[in-house]
């Protein structure tokens, strides 16, 4: 049996993966000179350069895909081969990210972004103390959106219109599809603090004042599976 995916982006790859492991004879169409379709990466006179994400936040799903078809660890030299090794690491280091970000502003002050929640309330109560209870209100919204977002809807198939209309009372509810940074402003007064808890689908294309909401399972997202650097 054959099949043809359309673009060689991470999803497009995976599919192509998973199909193959499965003894499928398959065929991948890119349009663009490479593979990585939104995480291009451009080299040009000794530079490279990242067109798209540079860290990764969710290392299971790697892993998972690499145990569905491991391939031969032979064509990886530069990888030790020793018992009970990752899949993953037979390919790709990652490098845990501490802290996950550095936030600079212009009059000089930052704000350092990790999984630590002592630590985020110390940041946020050293750079907008009047914010402390209203970031407290905000993890909890943000937590919900994780739940029902990622751990629930994430891992849902979608098949028709009525699938959808089904969760759409529940979105609604946890405010998922109001722009991001209007949600995020309910709860910080400050502006460096509402840019640090909205900023993340920058890393992705995404403008805070347009994306929805839901976007805020990102804190929990990287708050669980931590950010790492692929080397």
């Amino acid at each position: 049996m054959r099949a043809i995916v359309i673009g060689s982006g991470v999803g497009g790859l995976s599919a192509a993966i998973r199909l193959a492991a499965m003894g499928l004879q398959v065929l991948v169409l890119e349009k663009l000179p490479g593979p990585g379709g939104r995480a291009f990466v451009h080299r040009a006179e000794g530079f490279t350069f990242d067109m798209g994400p540079t860290v990764i936040t969710v290392p299971p799903f790697l892993e998972d895909l690499f145990a569905t078809a491991p391939g031969d660890p032979r064509l990886y030299p530069d990888f030790p081969e020793e018992e009970g090794l990752k899949h993953t690491e037979r390919y790709v280091r990652l490098v845990p990210l501490d802290p996950f970000y550095r936030l600079h502003f212009p009059d000089g002050t930052y704000f350092d972004y990790k999984d630590d929640p002592e630590h985020l309330e110390g940041e946020v109560a050293r750079l907008a103390p009047e914010d402390l209870e209203g970031y407290r209100r905000f993890e909890a919204h943000a937590k919900a959106l994780f739940q029902k977002g990622f751990l629930e809807l994430g891992f849902t198939h979608f098949g028709s219109l009525l699938d959808l209309l089904k969760v759409a009372p529940d979105l609604l509810r946890l405010d998922a599809v109001r722009p991001l940074f209007g949600v995020v402003s309910r709860y910080f007064k400050n502006p460096k603090t509402r840019q640090i808890f909205s900023f993340e689908p920058l890393l992705i294309g995404g403008n805070p004042l347009q994306v929805p909401a839901l976007y805020a399972m990102i804190h929990f997202v990287e708050r669980r599976w931590g950010v790492h650097f692929a080397m």
